[in-house]
């Protein structure tokens, strides 16, 4: 199930990137599941438990000013890692074997128009200044530009399937990612599975809310097209890949109720049922 939002205020604010509706991905609560649904998510979880796994995580956290909005590039950079050492304890937990976790970019999920149309801050108590690096490369990026691109495409091909959220295991269609840039990502992983996580958030600045009030922010959602919602807001997406078939086997996203903007920022976070319902928490 899909739960749509759209702000009432949407059409009456003008930001500097395109206002759009959001849509807030929540897994819908069933008391009762399916038992070939369920037998179907036992089956990924024996999958996972049988060869390594590997974590790609992006991080993209936004400012959102009266002009150009602000690429939070360190926090960005930092709330990545903090996710993905998030996931990596909870499959761990789990009985999961992660090999490693790779985070090429900050803000890997926007487009080059998006991104250099923002601002960007480089620390946290950086000036800010106008952003024309694509793509951001995090600060643990020591990948050459072949590999750097296949993850790009990789980004691309997430924002094209549109995924959402849904309790039934076969609802996902295929990835579509070009074969090139597959084989590139399994060889850089060494797997056949990986989960790509992203963390997003956008922030109104203090005059930004004083100026308007109630306002309509961006947040960048792994894997889909740039989102709205009302003020603050802070999330995570999940999305299990598997390299060998090219197809998207499970999706969860939802709010991450830490505070992504504070520093220093956490080392990892608490999020309830984050791999509910691929397993039974």
């Amino acid at each position: 199930m899909v739960t749509r939002f759209t702000h009432p205020s949407v059409k009456a604010l003008s930001l500097p990137i395109a206002l759009a509706a959001i849509t807030i991905f929540s897994g819908c609560a069933t008391t009762t599941m399916k038992p070939d649904t369920r037998s179907a998510y036992d089956n990924t979880q024996q999958t996972l438990k049988a060869q390594s796994v590997n974590i790609i995580s992006d991080g993209c956290l936004i400012r959102v000013e009266g002009g150009k909005n602000d690429i939070m590039y360190q926090r960005s950079d930092l709330a990545s890692q903090a996710l993905a050492q998030t996931v990596k304890t909870r499959l761990t937990e789990k009985g999961v074997k992660i090999n490693k976790v790779s985070s090429p970019f900050v803000c890997g999920s926007l487009t080059k128009d998006e991104l250099t149309k923002m601002d960007i801050l480089v620390t946290h108590d950086a000036k800010d200044q106008l952003n024309t690096t694509y793509p951001l490369l995090s600060s643990t990026n020591d990948f050459d530009s072949a590999v750097n691109q296949a993850y790009l495409n990789l980004h691309s091909a997430i924002r094209r399937t549109n995924k959402v959220v849904s309790d039934n295991p076969s609802a996902y269609k295929d990835l579509g990612l070009d074969i090139t840039s597959l084989n590139t990502i399994k060889k850089s992983e060494g797997t056949n599975k990986v989960f790509l996580v992203t963390a997003s958030g956008s922030q109104p600045s203090m005059g930004t809310r004083m100026a308007t009030g109630a306002l309509t922010v961006a947040v960048a959602f792994a894997g889909g097209s740039t989102g709205y919602i009302a003020q603050k807001g802070q999330y995570y997406s999940i999305y299990l890949i598997n390299l060998e078939t090219n197809q998207v086997e499970w999706v969860k996203a939802g709010e991450i109720k830490a505070n992504l903007f504070k520093m220093p920022v956490d080392s990892s976070y608490t999020v309830p049922k984050m791999f509910a319902p691929l397993y039974a928490e």
